[in-house]
């Protein structure tokens, strides 16, 4: 047990350190005592990670008689560690192993009927079947088989679906602008920078205003566009508004700082064309330790070293609705990952998720393109377009397939237009949610109870 334990572990933290390594570049960004927490970072958060994958192994092999295999239990528990890792402390569900299949626009197509859950059983599902193929299990092929089948009649409805595509007509009266201003982090909230950072937003968002006269428009800043938070900004955001929007069609998305009853939130305001706000949405899901300090009440001296204030977290609030666009889901950075964030809020009116965010932070690492996967698997799993939109980090237009429609890539300062695609009547995930999660585990232990059987029937 102990064995098993610690060589898991160690297969978790290779996991979890090599894909998470890019988080150590937010502490060069800004030059404080922070960059000396680097190694705590880079370390201790793949440690932490790593004990979900340990017990996952360490349950298998409890649960399992000692002369028989574990094999089928460990991808069961690893799968269900992964759902819980998701959850549990505000959950972190990055670098599950299902991201692997955002890697090819075929194979993304999984996830729209089985969810990224799911798509964890699958992926590893594939990792064990050589080694049953090889292994000393009876009916080992029998066993191969229930497991190969249902995933390559996956593969084969993902191929299909993609080849047989509807055909998404763009709606020419209905355009979304993505600005990326490429500004570095360390000079975002520099003041004597600020009034040059506000002046190219605006250039770039009037940039092609006289090829889209008079048709509905979003134009969207990223994540914290500029140093400032509201209400003391309320006059600048309708100076902003009014130099940029031309007609009463176009609506502004900014993203700043707000503070209310002494709480400062990471929000984004919807504004119209006299400049007032129409809509702000205030950030639910925050980042640990990059937002909130957790239990800052139990360790407060360590928790001031770190940050002096906690971000608050936004309340739940109805989707905004845009003449010309409909039902829209607004999200901010980090609130991507969570399937469910999108689903509690989605209604048969929704046409389209808003995703604002800045991945300056991190630099020319994977990080951008993780995060930018995990917005495909969450287009491709709720058939909505997605437009994410970052300070810098990876812009982009994304189809309900996944299909990059608009980009703008990492560390490039631009403006993208586009027509917005309609979303698709329904996916299968989106009609079963994690059910599909659960017929899946249930098929496994099935499978692995019939496989304890077989052994038993040997012995005797």
């Amino acid at each position: 047990f102990k064995k098993t334990f610690i060589a898991s572990w160690f297969l978790g933290f290779g996991w979890f350190s090599f894909g998470l390594y890019w988080i150590g570049s937010a502490f060069f960004v800004v030059d404080t005592y922070h960059i000396y927490l680097l190694p705590l970072s880079v370390i201790i958060l793949p440690s932490i990670l790593a004990i979900f994958w340990a017990l996952a192994f360490f349950l298998a092999r409890l649960f399992t008689p000692k002369t028989k295999s574990p094999i089928l239990l460990i991808i069961i528990n690893l799968s269900l560690t992964e759902y819980c890792r998701a959850h549990i402390f505000t959950g972190f569900p990055w670098l599950m192993p299902s991201m692997s299949l955002a890697s090819n626009e075929y194979i993304l197509q999984t996830l729209s009927y089985v969810g990224s859950f799911s798509g964890n059983l699958v992926v590893l599902t594939l990792s064990i079947l050589p080694i049953i193929l090889f292994s000393h299990l009876p009916n080992k092929k029998l066993i191969f088989s229930l497991l190969f089948i249902p995933i390559f009649i996956l593969f084969s409805m993902s191929f299909i679906r993609l080849n047989n595509k509807e055909l998404l007509n763009k709606n020419e009266s209905q355009i979304l602008v993505l600005v990326q201003p490429n500004i570095k982090q360390e000079d975002k909230w520099d003041l004597k920078k600020r009034k040059g950072h506000i002046q190219k937003l605006i250039k770039l968002s009037v940039e092609k205003e006289y090829h889209y006269k008079n048709k509905h428009k979003i134009i969207i800043w990223p994540e914290t566009s500029f140093e400032g938070s509201i209400p003391n900004e309320l006059k600048l955001l309708s100076n902003i508004s009014k130099k940029i929007i031309k007609n009463k069609n176009t609506t502004l998305i900014v993203g700043l700082l707000s503070v209310e009853n002494s709480k400062l939130f990471n929000s984004l305001v919807f504004l119209n064309s006299d400049g007032k706000i129409d809509y702000k949405y205030n950030k639910n899901h925050l980042v640990p330790f990059g937002e909130y300090i957790p239990f800052r009440n139990y360790f407060k001296t360590m928790a001031h070293y770190l940050s002096p204030r906690d971000f608050a977290s936004g309340s739940p609030k109805e989707n905004v609705k845009i003449k010309g666009f409909g039902d829209i889901i607004t999200l901010i950075c980090y609130e991507i990952l969570f399937s469910n964030e999108i689903s509690k809020r989605m209604s048969g009116n929704t046409k389209l998720i808003i995703n604002i965010t800045n991945d300056a932070w991190f630099g020319k690492t994977i990080g951008p393109h993780q995060h930018l996967a995990l917005a495909k698997i969450r287009a491709v799993e709720s058939g909505l377009p997605l437009v994410r939109v970052a300070n810098t980090g990876i812009s982009a237009f994304i189809s309900p397939y996944g299909d990059e429609i608009v980009k703008i890539p990492l560390y490039k300062e631009g403006v993208r237009y586009t027509n917005l695609v309609p979303p698709l009547e329904q996916t299968l995930y989106k009609k079963l949610g994690e059910y599909i999660f659960l017929v899946f585990i249930f098929f496994i232990f099935f499978i692995n109870h019939f496989n304890v059987v077989s052994f038993q029937k040997e012995e005797l």
